[in-house]
């Protein structure tokens, strides 16, 4: 049962260290598996986001919020960069009352252009006006 545990330890760890290879393996790559990029990042008032961990830098800007009771519906714009790898990807989703953010779409220019992106992000700090988020967001390259 130990051994279990620690082959499980292991498989863990590695998850999060293969989202970041993979970004940067994905370019000779011509798999269609799908790239997670795990994230933290704090946002404004504005609806600008931003934060950087494990050498991954994340942007975001909603460009259009509208309240639907007590959830909303948005659409954002997002910037990822890992050293020489760059793109942006348009989403849009939904803002759930429960703290969490649903987004699909399409990276837009750069590094995987035309690839399908799903994020989710979940609430875990607010401080006055600004709200601390973590999340995955995954990248499904497009079909050559």
């Amino acid at each position: 049962m130990t051994k279990l545990k620690t082959i499980v330890g292991l498989l863990v760890a590695l998850v999060g260290v293969v989202g970041v290879v993979a970004l940067g393996a994905a370019q000779a790559s011509a798999s269609s598996a799908p790239i997670v990029i795990r994230y933290e990042k704090t946002c404004n008032e504005f609806g600008y986001c931003k934060g950087t961990v494990n050498g991954v830098t994340i942007e975001m800007q909603i460009t259009s919020f509208r309240a639907t009771g007590d959830a909303a519906q948005l659409t954002l714009t997002e910037s990822i960069t890992v050293g020489d790898i760059s793109f942006t990807a348009v989403m849009s989703g939904n803002a759930s009352p429960a703290g969490f953010i649903v987004l699909n779409g399409t990276v837009t220019e750069g590094s995987f252009a035309g690839a399908q992106v799903h994020q989710r992000s979940n609430l875990v700090g607010i401080d006055g006006t600004t709200t601390a988020w973590t999340g995955e967001l995954r990248i499904v390259p497009a079909s050559s």
